[in-house]
């Protein structure tokens, strides 16, 4: 084969291997390549496998005996084309073996096999070039391979993340579901307490007030665990609706108000209620936010304490509600705190879910929950919420 000929087969090989990504695709290529310009009769290319194994990967014009024959992948030199040779029988009488290695890794070895005499050596070269070409491909393929496993490994481990995340918020909301419900439900007990005792004076009225005010706040128990199956979607999401929000502030002052007579701290209830506008929200989510609100200031009101007020007005394009303590209000590193889910200062007896959950339910309705406190002057929370539109 004259230069010029030898340069062109060269130049289209490189063109072919280029578009090739794996190793399946290569050795055919280069198989095919020196069985047809380098005018070796047979010819064997042996593969080293990732379990360090050695195998005929692709032959040409060699009997299938020799296919079956056990390689040492650390005789990867001469000794293999006489192995090879052997295996054949008698069918050839030369070899010659290049190893497949690029950037210091050896992927096999390519084994010329001739009938009388081996190639001249300007066909030795060209086979040389095509080695060179297959390797260089071999190379970027194994790289390929391997950000291609990269790439999967990163895939499941962040399909594995995004479970686990999924689980854990599923668990912070039911923790946090959880608390509201127990905010909620806690009054059930007293109420009964109650009806029981009017029953018992067959006091009729009594008993009835009663009686609606548990089922009041079974409702709004029912309302609260409706939220963690939307949450898990096992059923439709709770639509907002427009909300009375002095309505709201007294259903949830009386939810909470038993949980004084379980603390024995004893605050004086004061009402400033300015008749806002309705705002667009889940009355639910909101009663059970005020709850929370309330509970807090109640249970570090301590035997001192004085007095909780709830207040409303219109303010800056929305409608809010304030829950305002004369307590002994938080330091600084608490007030930084005080949003962060887990985190709280009831030891044992707190979740740290309460104010999240109403941070997270003002961001829900595209409203903005506010603190003004300070040690020995109180706190002040207040829940803003945008007036919704015409």
């Amino acid at each position: 084969m004259d230069r010029d000929r030898a340069i062109d087969a060269l130049v289209r090989f490189a063109r072919v291997v280029s578009d090739t990504t794996t190793r399946r695709e290569i050795l055919p290529l280069l198989a095919d390549a020196i069985h047809a310009h380098v005018g070796a009769t047979g010819v064997c290319i042996v593969e080293i496998g990732e379990a360090s194994g050695a195998r005929v990967a692709v032959a040409r014009g060699v009997p299938e005996g020799a296919l079956a024959l056990e390689l040492d992948p650390d005789a990867m030199g001469e000794e293999l084309g006489v192995a090879l040779t052997k295996a054949c029988g008698d069918v050839f009488t030369g070899a010659e073996t290049r190893p497949l290695v690029a950037s210091g890794n050896l992927f096999g070895a390519v084994v010329m096999l001739f009938r009388e005499e081996s190639a001249a050596a300007r066909l030795l070269e060209l086979a040389n070039g095509f080695i060179d070409l297959a390797s260089i491909a071999l190379e970027s393929a194994a790289q390929i391979e391997k950000l291609e496993r990269s790439h999967a490994d990163l895939r499941r481990s962040h399909e594995a993340l995004a479970r686990t995340e999924k689980l854990r918020a599923l668990g912070q909301m039911a923790a946090g579901v959880s608390h509201d419900l127990k905010n909620i439900l806690n009054p059930l007990s007293l109420h009964l307490q109650v009806a029981d005792r009017a029953i018992l004076r067959e006091d009729s009225a009594e008993a009835r007030e009663s009686i609606a005010e548990m089922k009041q706040v079974v409702v709004r128990g029912i309302e609260t665990v409706e939220r963690l199956r939307a949450y898990s979607g096992q059923s439709k999401e709770s639509k907002a609706e427009l909300v009375d929000l002095d309505r709201i502030v007294r259903e949830a002052a009386g939810i909470a108000k038993p949980r004084m007579a379980a603390t024995g701290h004893m605050l004086r209830f004061a009402f400033e209620l300015g008749s806002p506008s309705p705002v667009l929200a889940d009355s639910g989510e909101l009663v059970s936010a005020l709850v929370n609100l309330m509970v807090n200031a109640i249970d570090a009101a301590g035997s001192d304490g004085k007095a909780l007020t709830m207040r409303s007005g219109e303010d800056e394009g929305g409608s809010f509600v304030e829950v305002e303590d004369d307590g002994p209000g938080m330091p600084a590193d608490v007030e930084a705190r005080v949003f962060e889910p887990f985190f709280t200062t009831k030891g044992d007896e707190g979740t740290g879910l309460g104010l999240a959950m109403v941070y997270a339910t003002m961001q829900r309705y595209g409203g903005v929950i506010t603190l003004d406190t300070a040690v020995g002057r109180g706190t002040r929370f207040r829940l803003w919420l945008p007036r919704p539109p015409a």
